[in-house]
């Protein structure tokens, strides 16, 4: 098990490189149109193709974070638990965020595979087809449900895997 949950994070952090690569990509396209402004050249769709890199960028990296624990972390309800109801109460949020990550996932490539059938072009100066920039948006969603559906499995067969006492000492230590 814990082989494959290695190689899983793997995919998780290819995903976030690629996500700091499409970083940079924004960046360039944004210094790119505003030195398109200063300048009086056609920047044509490099607004749209910024908004669509960011989306890209932002759902790519959202497997990485949630299993390094980047993601902020509500505990009002948790942190008032102890022992065995702490745990049952991890895996159920765990549950809950599996399911709806995956309903996220399944939408999210439906809109593409749709964008894609219908042959739907954006209304920007660019007329790109959408299911390009949809493409990367659903993928970074399915990683993202597979990673929290990873994290819900994993805890059930690793029950310290699921204890929110193991982030906070973690913090702590940071601190």
């Amino acid at each position: 098990m814990k082989q494959i949950s290695d190689f899983f994070d793997k995919v998780y952090l290819i995903g976030a490189w690629l996500s700091g690569g499409l970083l940079v990509l924004l960046c360039l396209l944004i210094v790119y149109s505003i030195l398109a402004r200063l300048f009086g050249w056609y920047a044509g769709g490099a607004t749209d193709f910024a908004g669509y890199v960011m989306g890209a960028s932002t759902f790519l990296a959202l497997a990485y974070t949630f299993r390094m624990d980047g993601h902020i972390r509500i505990l009002l309800f948790v942190q008032k638990t102890y022992g065995p109801l702490r745990v049952f109460l991890e895996r159920w949020g765990l549950f809950i965020m599996s399911a709806l990550s995956i309903y996220l996932a399944f939408y999210m490539t439906r809109l593409a595979l749709d964008s894609f059938e219908y042959g739907e072009r954006s209304e920007g100066a660019d007329a790109v087809l959408l299911w390009i920039p949809q493409t990367p948006l659903a993928f970074g969603a399915c990683v993202f449900a597979f990673a929290v559906t990873h994290t819900f499995i994993e805890s059930i067969f690793d029950p310290e895997k699921a204890d929110p006492e193991r982030l906070a000492n973690r913090e702590q230590e940071e601190i």
